[in-house]
């Protein structure tokens, strides 16, 4: 079995770079359709993985349609590159099939036509499924940032790093329609993406609630709770400059700060879903300035005009698939 290479010390999660050179073999032929893998243990021996980070990847492929895992049998490669003649055949026989079943249930033509409709405009939804990458390095917003995406339905939404897509933009732009990034990073991205039309530049702006939160916290000593300085930065540019100078900033997987952190610390200011990246400990502090009205919730969104062209742009998306469904693989 080929060994794959895998470098450690890459922005790319492992997982994501084991995936992307299987996925390259099986959609070039190299590894051919009916193509037996490794069992999970197996490929986690031979690639010095966890089998955790294996059936990660496994599961990754399966979504993308590359490969089939059965219990009993094994796991195989799927994916069957067609010609278009062979696939047209394909589906008049099924569609003869159909018709037949359906005649033979004493439908009439008319009856049959109905419900061939029904289920096209069924479909038609399923067709127009929209793939959103947002490019971000302020992972400490990207629940929140997803679930705004989401609220256009029917979209599928993966938040990504910038300095990942750098060093690696083929993925993202392959297994995406749309491609968001504020103006500073969208020019960034303007060179390195294959294609840069599926990028859209989008303004942020930060919701009425915390602005005002802020404005009410700046009397005293402000603390950033983060993951990285990405976010820290972009609260810090919300502040006043005499704030901004003695703010303080707690990475949340330095334990060892906290209390030099929180001494004397009048207000803390963290991303909507804090929880996520902080620990038991960290929460618990975290939660005494909740219930004392001194924690301030970053809420930086999309703005409502970049929204609104984002919607547009999909639906523009949604209606050419409905003329060319045959775009999109199942």
């Amino acid at each position: 079995m080929h060994r794959y290479s895998i470098n450690p010390d890459s922005d790319i999660p492992i997982y994501r770079q084991l995936v992307d050179q299987i996925n390259a073999e099986i959609r070039s032929g190299v590894l051919p359709t009916g193509t037996q893998l490794p069992t999970v243990r197996e490929m986690a021996e031979q690639m010095h993985l966890s089998c955790g980070t294996v059936k990660r990847v496994y599961d990754r492929l399966q979504e993308m349609g590359d490969i089939e895992m059965t219990r009993r049998r094994g796991t195989f490669v799927k994916y069957v590159r067609e010609d278009r003649d062979s696939r047209k055949v394909m589906a008049m026989t099924a569609i003869d099939r159909m018709i037949r079943s359906l005649t033979d249930l004493n439908f009439s033509p008319a009856e049959i036509q109905i419900f061939l409709n029904l289920k096209m405009r069924e479909w038609g939804l399923k067709w127009s499924g929209v793939r959103i990458a947002m490019v971000t390095d302020c992972l400490e917003l990207a629940p929140s940032l997803e679930r705004q995406l989401s609220g256009i339905g029917n979209v599928r939404v993966s938040v990504c790093q910038l300095r990942q897509l750098r060093e690696y933009p083929y993925s993202v732009d392959e297994q995406s329609d749309v491609i968001l990034a504020s103006a500073q990073d969208g020019q960034r991205l303007q060179s390195i993406l294959p294609d840069s039309a599926k990028l859209i530049k989008v303004a942020f702006a930060l919701q009425s609630g915390s602005a005002y939160a802020l404005a009410m916290q700046s009397g005293g000593t402000l603390g950033t709770v983060c993951t990285g300085t990405e976010f820290a930065d972009l609260v810090a540019g919300q502040l006043p400059e005499e704030v901004r100078r003695r703010m303080r900033v707690l990475r949340a997987d330095n334990a060892a700060a906290r209390e030099a952190f929180f001494d004397g610390l009048d207000a803390v200011i963290v991303a909507p879903d804090w929880d996520s990246y902080c620990d038991a400990e960290l929460c618990h502090r975290l939660d005494v300035y909740r219930s004392g009205g001194r924690l301030t919730l970053f809420d930086y969104r999309i703005d409502e005009g970049s929204m609104i062209y984002l919607e547009e742009r999909i639906n523009r998306i949604r209606d050419e698939r409905q003329l060319q469904p045959g775009a999109l693989r199942f």
